[in-house]
């Protein structure tokens, strides 16, 4: 279980390894999570209820490290341009953390919370993005292209000239959403909600089930619409702007 607790820590701190005594805390946290666990097993949980319970009761990890490093300069707690490509980052916690520019190509990041994110111009290229909450998060510039967003959360998220071409988007919500300049370049668009959204200058070149997506209420763009039409979209109750 030390090194369960261990590879957790590890996990959740990741996003501020460069963050100045980050390798303090991680000690600290180690230690006091050893503790927690030891004391539910002798409370009689068995190992995987006391493990749940133990990291249940970490607080909000961004305020955990700006407490402990309060007095640092603010510019070594911002994680700009980091590399995580080919990692396991499964159920990673990224929430309100700056990420602008970084690299993240073909890890498994399954699960994780980006929620209020800064990633802008992020790669997220061939990655596994199954059940992530990109929630808040500003994806601007940012490249998602041949991932796996099936079943994914895009709550009031930043999309502007996000490059989402030959990604599966099965079933994604997008509804209200306004998007610009985005690529759905031969992306899977089967059961995904664009309700009300609202298309300037967007991309659905040989995009798949267009035909299976929902677009009513939506307003685009003539050249939006030209392709969505092509494709056999149904563009029944769609605005032309």
């Amino acid at each position: 279980m030390t090194n369960k607790i261990k590879k957790y820590v590890d996990g959740i701190l990741l996003p501020y390894e460069n963050t100045h005594s980050v390798g303090e805390l991680k000690e600290e946290l180690n230690n006091n999570l050893q503790e927690k666990l030891n004391d539910f097993i002798e409370q009689g949980y068995d190992e995987d209820t006391a493990f749940k319970m133990t990291v249940n009761s970490i607080g909000d990890i961004s305020e955990m490290v700006e407490e402990f490093s309060k007095g640092t300069d603010e510019n070594q707690i911002e994680q700009k341009k980091m590399d995580f490509t080919k990692m396991d980052l499964l159920n990673s916690d990224f929430k309100e953390v700056n990420l602008q520019g970084s690299e993240f190509s073909k890890s498994d990041i399954r699960g994780s919370d980006f929620t209020g994110a800064d990633l802008s111009n992020t790669k997220f290229d061939t990655c596994d993005l199954r059940n992530v909450r990109f929630d808040d998060a500003n994806l601007t510039g940012a490249t998602l292209s041949k991932t796996d967003l099936s079943k994914s959360s895009f709550k009031k998220t930043v999309l502007d000239e996000t490059d989402l071409s030959y990604s599966n988007l099965s079933g994604i919500d997008f509804e209200n959403h306004t998007f610009s300049g985005t690529n759905f370049y031969q992306s899977g668009l089967k059961s995904v909600n664009f309700k009300n959204a609202v298309f300037r200058n967007v991309s659905f070149k040989y995009a798949y089930y267009c035909h299976r997506a929902n677009f009513d209420g939506a307003m685009m763009d003539k050249v939006t619409y030209a392709l969505l039409k092509r494709n056999k979209a149904d563009l029944s109750n769609v605005t032309v702007i």
